[in-house]
């Protein structure tokens, strides 16, 4: 039972380390070669974590990023970003009505055509808990190019 509470424990711990893609919003229409403004926000924690890097990358998925279990994980595609991820509040709103958060201004590919599905892609790696335990996740949102 004891091996069980722990398990949970460390389960809580990893999933509150999650980021979210804030922007753009799913399912949004971008055009090839557009400068877009992506929004990673990490909500708070209570046990201790290090950022480490994010990578955010795009690849063309028609039409399977449109189904919740596409793994993008196997082929992050083109990548548009690759660094530091250092989320802060936001400098007016009061900090528990908006997580900690980046933007980051990246250029979707110009040889993406019009009408395809793409996957926005973000990599995560963290170090979480006094260990720490290393942390990687991949999540992703369905764009389509116009």
């Amino acid at each position: 039972m004891q091996s069980f509470f722990v398990l949970v424990c460390f389960v809580a711990a990893c999933l509150g380390q999650s980021i979210n893609i804030a922007a753009p919003l799913i399912n949004s229409t971008v055009s090839a070669g557009q400068n877009i403004t992506v929004e990673i926000d990490r909500p708070r924690t209570l046990s201790a974590s290090e950022e480490v890097a994010l990578v955010l990358s795009m690849v063309s998925c028609s039409p399977s990023c449109t189904d919740p279990s596409y793994d993008p994980s196997s082929s992050l595609g083109d990548i548009l970003y690759n660094g530091l991820f250092d989320p802060e509040d936001h400098p007016v709103t009061p900090p528990d009505h908006k997580p900690p958060y980046q933007n980051f201004t990246v250029q979707v590919p110009t040889w993406f055509t019009s009408g395809e599905k793409i996957a926005l892609i973000a990599t995560h790696f963290t170090l979480v808990g006094a260990g720490p335990q290393p942390i990687v996740e991949v999540k992703f949102l369905p764009l389509e190019i116009v």
